[in-house]
């Protein structure tokens, strides 16, 4: 479990991190969480934005990045091979995502001395398609912010998020490969008493989705009651978690899957996908259904919604679950990657 005092420093390495992210993006959560790890683990770090860089490591924590600098050494972070799945919105525009995705792994087969990724799932699949990283990627695993626990949410947050208490929860980018439409189906399968008392929430950036939005609307109608929240609150991520009754995953591409773990360490039941690297960081702690059958994935809500002694024993084994994932294990993690 946690320990009370940081590790005391290790002095033979310096660390900079490239702090060059976009602010509530996914790659600014990661660098928090590896630079909280750090902490813990009482490896010395600093930012770098630009200019020279006097580290011995630097290490960015976006997709297959190098950082335009000379002198450290750098760590590189593949967290999946999402961009080699055909999911993208044409076949021209799938063409260019796989060319840049191999070129700039093969610039960070070159240039850097570690690369890091996020789950024994996402190693195993980058190295089935790239074998020449053996021996140079390494497994740094994620974990849950400590403030996601479990807590009745701040009514205030959720009124005006226009939300009440009960709903059924989605968090991710409404894109292709996060399987998010099936929800959507699976959802409208549930008897109508049950959907109308578990409005479908569905939080993340839509931009891509409107069309696809459209389209379910009006193919299942009435589906007013779905909600789309593209810009959350400071905050009110942790309100959005504790307000729901049941969250859901069907991601059928996951490089570690920070969201349904959060939703666990709030104590909020979780419905996943059975695939990717979700079994593997959830484990016993959620109810997994077959992500492309929208029938089978309607009769895992119903239960995750109704069936109470399911409900208790997930709400139970959530935070248990999520709290094997934490700072300390991240940093014996970056200690082996950094060879300390």
């Amino acid at each position: 479990m946690h320990h009370d005092s940081p590790e005391p420093m290790i002095p033979e390495m310096r660390l900079a991190f490239d702090a060059r992210v976009r602010p509530h993006s996914s790659f600014a959560r990661v660098l928090t969480l590896l630079q909280n790890s750090a902490d813990v683990a009482g490896i010395p770090w600093e930012a770098w934005t630009d200019g020279p860089c006097s580290a011995d490591v630097l290490w960015s924590t976006q997709q297959a990045a190098i950082p335009p600098v000379e002198g450290p050494r750098f760590v590189a972070s593949i967290y999946d091979t999402n961009p080699l799945m055909d999911v993208s919105r044409s076949f021209l525009s799938r063409k260019w995502n796989v060319w840049k995705f191999h070129r700039n792994v093969r610039k960070c087969t070159r240039l850097a001395w570690k690369i890091s990724t996020c789950s024994e799932n996402a190693q195993q699949n980058i190295l089935n398609y790239f074998p020449s990283m053996a021996g140079h990627l390494f497994t740094v695993p994620l974990f849950a912010d400590k403030d996601f626990s479990p807590g009745a949410p701040e009514p205030e947050v959720l009124a005006k998020l226009d939300l009440q208490s009960g709903y059924l929860l989605y968090v991710g980018a409404l894109r292709k490969h996060k399987n998010w439409e099936t929800l959507v189906r699976a959802w409208a399968q549930l008897p109508e008493p049950l959907r109308k008392a578990h409005q479908l929430v569905l939080v993340g950036r839509a931009k891509r989705a409107q069309n696809a939005l459209r389209k379910l609307r009006n193919e299942l109608s009435p589906l007013d009651s779905i909600k789309v929240i593209e810009d959350i609150p400071d905050g009110g991520l942790l309100e959005l978690y504790r307000g729901a009754d049941l969250f859901c995953f069907p991601s059928l591409a996951e490089g570690f899957g920070l969201p349904p773990l959060e939703a666990l360490a709030c104590g909020i039941p979780v419905v996943s996908s059975d695939r990717t690297s979700l079994p593997e960081i959830l484990g016993p702690a959620a109810l997994y259904a077959d992500p492309l059958d929208a029938d089978a994935l309607s009769k895992v809500l119903e239960r995750g919604l109704m069936d109470g002694r399911t409900r208790q024993f997930l709400s139970r084994t959530g935070p248990e679950r999520a709290a094997a994932w934490n700072p300390e294990r991240t940093g014996r993690a970056m200690k082996e990657l950094l060879e300390l």
